[in-house]
C-alpha cells in the first residue's frame, strides 16, 4: 500500500476524533462563539502540524544513510498501533455503553459546559493541547511511520503532508465555516449536531479507530 493509501484513513480517524468537534461545537454555541471558534480552530491547526511534522522529523533524524525506514521496523510498528487501536475501541464501545445506561448521568459532560466560558486565548490553548492526548499521538505516530516508510521526495512528502492535515482538519473547520456563512441560522443544526455528537460519540469513535486499527495491521503484515 502506498503511503497516501494509509495515510487517509489515519486522516479519517483525526477527522472523526469526536472530542476535538464536541469542543468547537460547544464554542460556537457560546456568546463569544466565532472569535473563540477561530482561536480554537487556529490551535488545534497549529497543534496538528506541529506535532506531525516533529514527530516525522523525529523518525527522520534516526541514523539510517539517507534509507526510508525498514519494512520490518513499520510493519511491526503498525502492527502494535493497530493492535493498541483495536483495544483502545472495544474499551471506548465499553465505556460509552455503559455510561448510556446509567440514568443518572447528563446528556452533556460537565466539562463540556465549562468549555463554552472560555476566552479566545484558552480556547486557542486548548485547540493546541488536544493534540497531545493518548489517541492524538498514536495517530501521529502512525502517520510519521508512514510518511518515513517510502522514499518520497521532500515535494511528495510536503504535499502526502498537506493532504492530512487538511482531512484531519476538516471537520473542526466546518463548523466555522457554517457559522461564518449562516450567523446565527446556524444555531439550530448546531444544537442538533452538538446533542448527536454527545449521544454517540462512543460509537463514532469505536468504529473509525476499528477501521484504521484494520488498515495498519493489514499494511503491517504485507510489510514483513
Amino acid at each position: 500500500m502506498d503511503v497516501l493509501g494509509v495515510l487517509l484513513p489515519l486522516a479519517l480517524g483525526v477527522a472523526f476524533s469526536s472530542v476535538p468537534i464536541m469542543v468547537m461545537l460547544a464554542l460556537l454555541l457560546s456568546p463569544r462563539g466565532r472569535s473563540v471558534g477561530i482561536a480554537y480552530l487556529l490551535g488545534y491547526a497549529l497543534g496538528l502540524a506541529v506535532v506531525t511534522v516533529g514527530f516525522t522529523a523525529g523518525l527522520r533524524a534516526i541514523p539510517r544513510d539517507g534509507e526510508p525506514l525498514p519494512d520490518l521496523v513499520v510493519g511491526l510498528g503498525e502492527i502494535l498501533i493497530g493492535g493498541v487501536g483495536v483495544w483502545f475501541a472495544i474499551w471506548a464501545f465499553r465505556r460509552g455503553r455503559r455510561g448510556r445506561q446509567d440514568p443518572g448521568r447528563p446528556e452533556v459532560p460537565g466539562w463540556l459546559e465549562r468549555v463554552g466560558r472560555l476566552r479566545p486565548v484558552s480556547a486557542f490553548l486548548v485547540g493546541l493541547v488536544l493534540n497531545v492526548r493518548a489517541k492524538a499521538l498514536v495517530l501521529a505516530t502512525a502517520a510519521a511511520l508512514a510518511l518515513n516508510a517510502g522514499e518520497l521526495t521532500p515535494l511528495g512528502w510536503a504535499i502526502d503532508t498537506a493532504v492530512y492535515l487538511a482531512i484531519g482538519l476538516s471537520t473542526v473547520a466546518a463548523p466555522v465555516v457554517v457559522v461564518w456563512r449562516s450567523g446565527e441560522r446556524a444555531r439550530p443544526a448546531l444544537e442538533r449536531a452538538h446533542a448527536w455528537v454527545a449521544r454517540n460519540s462512543y460509537v463514532v469513535t469505536s468504529v473509525v479507530v476499528v477501521t484504521v486499527a484494520v488498515v495498519l495491521i493489514g499494511d503491517g503484515i504485507s510489510r514483513l
